[in-house]
């Protein structure tokens, strides 16, 4: 990954003694850990470890000030670390790449009428309960592929949602654009198509015509085929990308002796938490049961991706 220089927040005027305490609850509904901090556009992340690190590295900020200091009071260390010279990512992508890939979509205005409908819709039964948070996400995404759709229009009407949502062709150029130009990954092609689609839903339980409500069917047949493809390629990156020989040429992994030794490590714990979960699963902790878990996983992973075992 590319990296940059590091502002040492501590040395800024007003910055707190000692770094703030990160604690961090899962959401209930989607069971997921997400980011604290409310303009963050991360979906969230499946442990805690994922978030923090998403936290260090993205809003350091966090555990010195309550709100990120402009960048207006701290020209210097913000000028060094954004002038910093950028490498190239393992995947061949150049510093260009990394510039495109934080360019922000043009989007309607978001405090409009349907903005808000539609937000209520979603926080609601309709919409399954979502959090404030990620409805919000998805009306932002909604927004901006409506806009792609419809740049000359200065204000957004329901005609305007109908024509975007009922157009595949427009939809296959959005998702081409996101890919090409925005160099979105396969999570963020995901994240925009399950927006589409929700928007989908809202409208056809929410004031669309017989007609409109017919062209649907291909818009969400392109949505589904898009997801199995974007999917696909997401399976085939994993596979890629967590090959034991492939991590080892980029030094992100151990050797497959040492992934052995920390195998049997392990194991006599394993054992036991075994035998206790036959005699008496009743005195068995959930972190031992977690371990037991996490144990095969890593089992599996080896002699999967090593062939041995």
């Amino acid at each position: 990954m590319s990296k940059k220089c590091k502002v040492n927040w501590l040395d800024i005027d007003g910055a707190s003694p000692k770094p703030k305490a990160l604690r961090l609850e899962k959401d209930e509904t989607d069971s997921l850990y997400h980011c604290p901090i409310q303009e963050c556009d991360h979906d969230g992340f499946q442990g805690q470890r994922g978030c923090r690190k998403h936290k260090n590295t993205k809003h350091s900020w966090f555990f010195y000030f309550d709100e990120k200091p402009n960048s207006k009071e701290i020209p210097d260390l913000l000028n060094a670390a954004s002038n910093f010279p950028i490498e190239s990512t393992s995947q061949g992508q150049t510093s260009e790449t990394t510039k495109h890939a934080g360019k922000l979509l043009p989007s309607f205005s978001l405090s409009c009428d349907i903005a808000k409908v539609f937000t209520k819709w979603l926080t609601g039964s309709g919409g399954g309960y979502k959090k404030d948070r990620a409805a919000q996400q998805i009306v932002t995404r909604c927004f901006n592929f409506l806009r792609f759709c419809c740049e000359d229009e200065e204000e957004l009407s329901f005609d305007v949602v109908d024509f975007g949502l009922c157009s595949p062709n427009l939809l296959f150029k959005f998702i081409n654009y996101l890919q090409d130009e925005c160099k979105l990954g396969h999570g963020g092609h995901l994240g925009y198509i399950d927006a589409i689609s929700e928007m989908i839903d809202f409208r056809k339980l929410h004031g669309a015509s017989e007609a409109v409500v017919r062209k649907f069917s291909a818009t969400e047949l392109y949505l589904k085929r898009a997801q199995n493809s974007v999917a696909k390629m997401m399976r085939l990156q994993w596979t890629t990308d967590l090959d034991i020989e492939t991590l080892e040429a980029r030094g992100h992994w151990a050797t497959m002796e040492d992934l052995l030794e920390v195998v049997k490590f392990h194991l006599v714990c394993y054992e036991n938490t075994v035998k206790i979960c036959k005699s008496s699963p009743a005195q068995l902790n959930p972190s031992d049961l977690t371990f037991g878990t996490k144990f095969v996983a890593m089992y599996l992973f080896i002699k999967v991706k090593g062939h041995v075992l």
